[in-house]
């Protein structure tokens, strides 16, 4: 006989036990839901209009020192840097023939402090073009060749972003390792270090949209100010010449405009290992004379003793830029020749 085990207790406890378990939160009603939707909008607005606001606040600070920054400094680093952008500019122009000053041969520049700057001629069209171009600008065979200081070897230090990460003394050099700072100075060293005072950096600060750029913005800011830009100042107002070669381009590549597809494929370097004209000028940048002191202009060919071969295609390149920027080097040389 089959019997039905009967729950303990009374049987409308556990009709309620079993409700309950089946139980469901009570519906919302709409008109509730359509009100905490208006909250959490409401809140969002008024967050996102505050956290904005303390944005655009933290951005005018910023400016604010900026055109502290550019008042006290950019009187001595404007002038000269415009002198440079539009001697650069002129120096790509039409020729004027060959110049050597008289008084040049007795100046013994290469032993004083100075500005080095090397882009293609094609590149130098106006101030903004020079910039850009600044930023491929190295130091070469050209300078090891025709200059004499101890530099070392630029890539001896340690690698580096910003010159903050660099011990005192040195800065973050154009092949990015700490380094002190080598004679000539290379102008692509400047407009690195002084980047927080210019239009671009200026232009990416009023576009930042969020807290961690700003962040950023602001150490940078700090960084360039504390270990950049007194070394730029520095060494820019002590300098006694300014040195700029510009590489006419290679008859291949004579037929690309300067910024179309076809001559952004021929690099710099590319240019400087094949034979070409070049265009060496130098200015005293104490004075205010109109012509350089120095203004050649050189066919460069040289042919390495034994050739390249045997070296891969990129070291055998490397040897015949450096090798067509010595021969350069001479030319100014013999130029400066009693």
């Amino acid at each position: 006989m089959q019997t039905t085990e009967r729950p303990r207790g009374l049987p409308s406890i556990h009709q309620a036990r079993r409700k309950r378990a089946r139980a469901t939160w009570a519906t919302i009603p709409p008109r509730l839901w359509g009100w905490f939707s208006v909250v959490i909008a409401v809140w969002a607005v008024l967050y996102w209009k505050h956290t904005q606001s303390v944005l655009e606040s933290r951005k005018a600070a910023l400016f604010a020192r900026q055109r502290g920054v550019q008042a006290e400094l950019g009187a001595r680093f404007d002038p000269l840097r415009d002198r440079i952008e539009g001697w650069t500019v002129a120096a790509a122009g039409p020729f004027a023939g060959d110049r050597v000053d008289a008084d040049l041969k007795g100046w013994d520049f290469r032993g004083l402090p100075g500005i080095y700057l090397r882009l293609r001629a094609s590149e130098a069209v106006d101030a903004a073009a020079v910039r850009k171009a600044a930023d491929a600008s190295l130091r070469d065979g050209f300078t090891a060749c025709l200059f004499h200081e101890p530099n070392g070897s630029p890539t001896a230090g340690p690698a580096c972003t910003l010159s903050h990460e660099c011990s005192p003394g040195t800065f973050c050099n154009e092949v990015d390792h700490c380094a002190p700072p080598a004679q000539p100075y290379n102008l692509r060293a400047a407009y690195r270090g002084t980047r927080i005072l210019g239009d671009e950096w200026s232009v990416r600060l009023r576009e930042g949209s969020d807290d961690m750029q700003l962040r950023l913005f602001e150490r940078e800011f700090e960084a360039a100010l504390r270990d950049e830009v007194p070394l730029v100042i520095d060494l820019l107002t002590r300098a006694q010449f300014f040195l700029v070669v510009l590489d006419e381009e290679p008859p291949l590549a004579a037929p690309a405009v300067a910024g179309d597809a076809a001559a952004a494929a021929v690099t710099a370097e590319a240019v400087q290992a094949v034979p070409h004209f070049a265009r060496v000028a130098l200015w005293r940048t104490r004075g205010n004379a109109a012509e350089p002191a120095l203004r050649l202009r050189r066919e460069v060919d040289a042919h390495l003793i034994g050739g390249a071969a045997g070296l891969g295609s990129g070291a055998g390149e490397a040897a015949q830029r450096q090798a067509n920027s010595c021969q350069l080097a001479l030319d100014v040389e013999r130029a400066l020749a009693p």
